[in-house]
């Protein structure tokens, strides 16, 4: 530890494969700030003008300033270890030196794109308690580097921690081997890439389409009705053939988009733990390593959905304390595939238990079923229908067809609404037309409240409301009498329980 310690006690630079990690950024960046414009710039153009000369000047303008800035930036760029704290120093036109405490530092990420794996180095991230991004990024370190100055960190950070329980700090020296708990093999992936969201990817491309679209000159919309004018008969003679037709089209293509997305994001992903943590890692062109300190984890979640319960396969979320400046999404580490059995494995590590030991289940009130229809289901349809009518007669009242899609969906709703307990952990259980199951620890809450609206003040309901340091968990419309109790019950066992996990 000594002479890891001595290596990075002197300013150092990164790897000098840093000068084209950050060219390569610098480039994307002048070509996403520009490229409507060159676009715009190509369709507008006259023809015998100069246009390509000034382009290229352009082009090699740029490239030289990009290439200038990305040297600049790797030599004015030190990083060094100094009394229990991580120092950076960089800046081109303004120096800014940075200093991080071990203490303060949630976790420590190694990230690997296509080029970093290329030349046998990778990205070393820092995320801190409160901030929105990584505080701190080196963006190359040859790999048996960045893993000798993470684990630096990660053991001084242990000793400047005052454990309060001792045999949770020898249960987690013993820990020392690395265990998997969840690995995903192609098939699995194959398995999941089918059973994805296609109706997100549909709306992604399209979202893609219209904006390049909008991005272009008017030249573009008069190109395309010269094209088409000559088919124009055909195209209306057949307009039911070509919808249908560019439907199943962007169909397959969403289909595809999300099938190689799925395998190139999470290729060779593998779950494990050590020394009290969890270890995700995953990736093929962007091979990423995410560390998860289990003792800030602060509820799990697994949920699936039609096509994926035929697989009875889940997506696991991981999700970690954060600042509530903090950008939510950086605390949620997600496993897209998972089996019963590894659920309840990730559960044992983190929980201690793979299950509620009590299996008694507590329901909401049968009035939030009705409330959700009448909203959701009777008004809108009534009034879809009452107008539909006034303007198209009797075809405006299928809109009344509504009302049963609702009350179904409502009555499933209502079916698996409901929560467990026992005297360490929590589980809310709610779902549609797939299932949503999540579980915390209670000593990890930090708040209960009690809300009610003027209906549930009526009808004697309320809704508990869990604040948690990675956000709320809500159990709605149950009895006033049951919801005060459950308020004393978590206010109790959160001020009796000694456990330190911040």
């Amino acid at each position: 530890m000594e002479a890891i310690s001595s290596k990075f006690s002197e300013p150092a630079r990164q790897s000098r494969v840093a000068i084209f990690i950050i060219l390569i950024k610098f480039i994307r960046f002048t070509i996403r700030a520009f490229w409507p414009i060159a676009i715009s710039f190509f369709i507008g153009r006259k023809a015998g003008s100069s246009f390509e000369d000034i382009i290229g000047y352009v082009a090699l303008g740029l490239a030289a300033i990009n290439l200038f800035g990305s040297v600049l930036t790797y030599f004015r760029f030190y990083f060094h270890v100094e009394d229990g704290a991580i120092i950076i120093d960089k800046g081109v036109l303004r120096r800014t030196k940075t200093n991080i405490p071990f203490e303060r530092i949630q976790t420590i990420n190694l990230q690997q794109n296509i080029v970093h794996q290329i030349f046998g180095v990778v990205s070393l991230e820092i995320d801190t308690a409160g901030a929105k991004k990584s505080e701190l990024t080196i963006d190359a370190l040859k790999k048996e580097d960045a893993e000798a100055l993470r684990m630096f960190i990660l053991e001084e950070k242990d000793q400047l921690t005052v454990a309060s329980n001792e045999d949770e700090v020898a249960e987690e020296k013993e820990e020392t081997a690395e265990e998997t708990i969840l690995k995903l093999d192609v098939g699995d992936l194959v398995k999941v890439g089918v059973s994805q969201n296609h109706l997100r990817s549909m709306a992604i491309l399209f979202a893609f389409v219209f904006s390049t679209l909008n991005e272009l000159t008017d030249n573009v919309t008069d190109v395309v009705e010269e094209q088409l004018s000559g088919y124009q008969e055909a195209l209306l003679s057949n307009t039911w053939i070509v919808f249908l037709g560019s439907v199943i089209i962007v169909a397959i293509i969403s289909f595809i988009y999300s099938l190689i997305n799925t395998i190139l994001k999470n290729f060779e992903l593998k779950l494990s733990t050590k020394k009290g943590g969890l270890k995700l890692v995953r990736g093929l062109l962007n091979r990423e390593e995410i560390s998860i300190n289990k003792s800030k984890v602060q509820n799990i979640s697994w949920s699936d959905n039609p096509l994926r319960s035929l697989f009875s396969m889940y997506t696991v979320q991981i999700e970690q304390a954060s600042s509530s400046q903090a950008d939510q999404l950086k605390a949620k580490i997600k496993i897209p595939g998972s089996y019963m059995e590894q659920v309840q494995n990730i559960l044992q590590v983190v929980f201690g238990q793979k299950k509620i030991q009590s299996d008694e289940r507590y329901r909401v009130s049968i009035l939030l079923k009705y409330r959700i229809f009448i909203f959701s289901g009777v008004l809108p349809a009534l009034l879809a229908a009452g107008i539909g009518y006034l303007n198209l007669g009797l075809p405006g009242l299928w809109f009344l067809t509504w009302m049963p899609l609702v009350w179904l969906s409502t009555s499933l709703y209502y079916m698996k609404r409901s929560f467990q307990l026992d005297d360490e952990l929590l589980q809310n259980n709610r779902g549609t037309f797939g299932n949503h199951f999540e579980m915390l620890h209670i000593y990890k809450v930090q708040a209960v409240s009690i809300k009610q609206s003027w209906y549930q003040r009526r009808k004697m309901l309320a809704s508990v409301v869990l604040h948690t340091a990675a956000g709320s968990i809500r159990i709605p419309f149950i009895p006033l009498q049951q919801a005060e109790a459950l308020e004393n019950f978590f206010l109790y066992k959160i001020e009796s329980d000694t456990r330190k996990w911040m």
